[in-house]
């Protein structure tokens, strides 16, 4: 196995905690400004909506930027409900394991 070669990674095959902690630390600091970002940038479109100056300039791109996102949303959240997020890792071993069963067998 490549991974457990690999420096960042126990003799058991697993991230160090501390990794794991500066890891998790990163992807919620990234995502949290994300998050301020993405809300930023709706309050400024509903303040703009309002105003008369550029009034209805993006309502149509906007709203359907809206109903994708809300798709992607759905689409997240129906991953974590139905466990879609555990062992990830399990089909590229499952392809790995068929490709070489083809081999063997001469396909």
């Amino acid at each position: 196995m490549q991974k457990q070669s690999d420096s960042r990674y126990n003799a058991t095959g697993r991230m160090e905690s501390r990794e794991k902690i500066l890891l998790w630390v990163v992807m919620v600091v990234g995502i949290g400004l994300s998050g301020i970002a993405f809300v930023y940038k709706i309050a400024e479109f509903i303040f703009t909506l309002g105003g008369t100056e550029v009034k209805g300039f993006a309502e149509i791109p906007v709203t359907i930027y809206f109903i994708v996102a809300a798709g992607w949303l759905c689409l997240l959240v129906w991953c974590y409900v139905t466990k879609q997020f555990v062992d990830v890792e399990r089909s590229k071993y499952e392809m790995l394991e068929m490709e070489a069963e083809y081999e063997r067998l001469g396909e």
